[in-house]
């Protein structure tokens, strides 16, 4: 398929903006403005904000910590073991995780419609 080629003027500092979200997606520049014509401007972001990013890694945290203990009573039902009473008491401690979790999101999620709504 030919393709043709475009060329844009652009501030140094634009360029210095594409250059840096290329590669810190690892994307050429061409490969980026093509995801952005394709995807749309809003699948790409950059989280730079330390509120968030701490609560992203909370997530990230609780969410390994309940995969490990549901991959380790996995692999002992798999294995043939009974259930014992520590891990009913780990599966107790797996939903009381989730409810933590669900708790995190929705207050980030109401503060951000909130924020959204005073900015307008």
């Amino acid at each position: 398929m030919a393709q043709d080629k475009i060329s844009i003027r652009a501030s140094k500092e634009d360029i210095a903006k594409i250059n840096k979200l290329a590669s810190s997606l690892s994307m050429t520049k061409t490969a980026l403005i093509k995801k952005i014509v394709n995807d749309g401007f809003d699948q790409i972001i950059e989280i730079n904000n330390p509120t968030l990013l701490a609560s992203f890694e909370k997530i990230e945290k609780m969410l390994g910590s309940i995969g490990n203990n549901l991959n380790q009573m996995a692999r002992k039902v798999n294995a043939g073991e009974a259930f014992t009473e520590q891990d009913i008491k780990t599966l107790e401690q797996v939903i009381t995780k989730f409810d933590a979790l669900e708790t995190v999101v929705v207050e980030k999620n109401t503060k951000a419609v909130i924020k959204k709504r005073v900015a307008k």
